[in-house]
């Protein structure tokens, strides 16, 4: 999740928010100061209303952002960085640098969250009990209730037992430890997501047939089925690589070619190849990319004569890298948080051997 606006940081880890986080914002704003506070609290101004309001949804981010601190504090004790926390649209992400080494570490950062938001429900909760008790504002006191609810609400919906909520990394923990397989479990996980995300979407389809339905149920049930298929894939596609290196999937880098060759050209010099290759590009300032052969088979057969290999040239800014003998595992998750989709390959000497893409069912999303 980009960030658009920068905050600060807190224990080094980099605060910001998203553009969507205003228009979940300004839901949440309207429905207390013109629906809940008035009705649980009336007689008040509308200004006051909308002040209160106000806090009360700064405090729910606030919330929010206590609830990522959970994971991403309890991930750095376990050497772990932490690259981001964006709050966005449908509440916060905390982006992980690499995934737990074993479920016991891959447990603790995912119920951290959830014990965040119940606590601060609890503490909430009794901030309304005291102002009602000692202070006796009807508003004070609608407006903490709120921020109870609201955290209690977050902590039991991320609890369901469905990634990528939390309570689906708690259940792939599980899965972990019983089967000894990372991937296998979050898979399986995944596939829970993605058949609550389809009964969300299925909720609120009826809901509008019957003029009952809600927007925000539609948008929460794609993202999760959304969400929950890639990381499936992901899985899946890991758990088939597992123990492969990098040396048994890349593409060999062959000699150069120079631009202004076409695709008719390329396809040419691939077919003196046993399998796909990798064409460093040289132009008169060195070389300064590759082309996969495999770029072929994305091209219309008729366009081949015109489609230049300069159009498809891979630049070096795209690139991170990887030792021939390293895992596969290993890179694709250093290639997800470098954000490059593209992995040039060096041996122990140091020297260009090969080539790799991480777009495949198997990669990062």
């Amino acid at each position: 999740m980009r960030q658009s606006l920068r905050l600060g940081s807190i224990s080094g880890i980099p605060i910001g928010i998203n553009w969507g986080l205003l228009v979940i914002a300004a839901f949440y704003l309207v429905n207390l100061a013109v629906g809940i506070l008035p009705a649980s609290s009336p007689g008040a101004s509308a200004l006051t209303y909308w002040v209160f309001a106000l806090v009360g949804v700064v405090a729910f981010f606030a919330s929010v952002l206590a609830h990522e601190l959970g994971h991403s504090l309890v991930a750095q004790r376990n050497g772990i960085g932490v690259q981001a926390i964006t709050l966005w649209l449908l509440g916060g992400v905390a982006v992980l640098e690499r995934e737990a080494d074993d479920p016991g570490v891959e447990f603790r950062i995912a119920i951290a969250g959830p014990i965040v938001s119940v606590v601060m429900a609890i503490v909430f909760g009794a901030l309304a009990w005291a102002t009602s008790a000692v202070v006796g504002s009807a508003v004070l006191v609608a407006t903490l209730g709120y921020l109870a609810l609201l955290n209690l609400v977050l902590a039991v919906f991320n609890m369901i037992p469905a990634a990528p909520l939390d309570g689906g990394r708690v259940l792939a923990a599980a899965l972990w430890k019983r089967s000894n397989n990372r991937h296998e479990a979050r898979a399986r996980s995944a596939r829970a997501g993605e058949i609550f995300g389809t009964g969300l979407l299925i909720m609120a389809g009826i809901g509008f047939l019957f003029g009952q339905g809600t927007l925000v149920l539609a948008i929460l049930g794609f993202f999760l089925r959304t969400a929950a298929g890639a990381e499936r894939r992901r899985a899946l596609g890991l758990n088939a690589l597992a123990g492969a290196t990098v040396a048994t999937t890349m593409l060999p880098i062959v000699p150069a070619i120079s631009r202004g060759i076409s695709v008719a050209g390329l396809e040419a010099m691939s077919a003196s190849y046993d399998g796909p290759v990798a064409f460093p590009v040289r132009t008169s300032h060195g070389i300064e990319g590759l082309v996969p052969s495999t770029v072929v088979s994305a091209i219309r057969p008729s366009e081949h004569p015109h489609v230049l290999v300069d159009e498809l040239e891979i630049g070096w800014e795209e690139f991170t890298s990887a030792r021939v003998n390293e895992a596969m595992e290993t890179v694709l998750a250093r290639a997800q948080i470098s954000g490059k989709n593209h992995v040039l390959v060096y041996d122990d000497q140091g020297r260009q051997v090969g080539y790799l893409t991480t777009t495949s069912e198997f990669a990062a999303v």
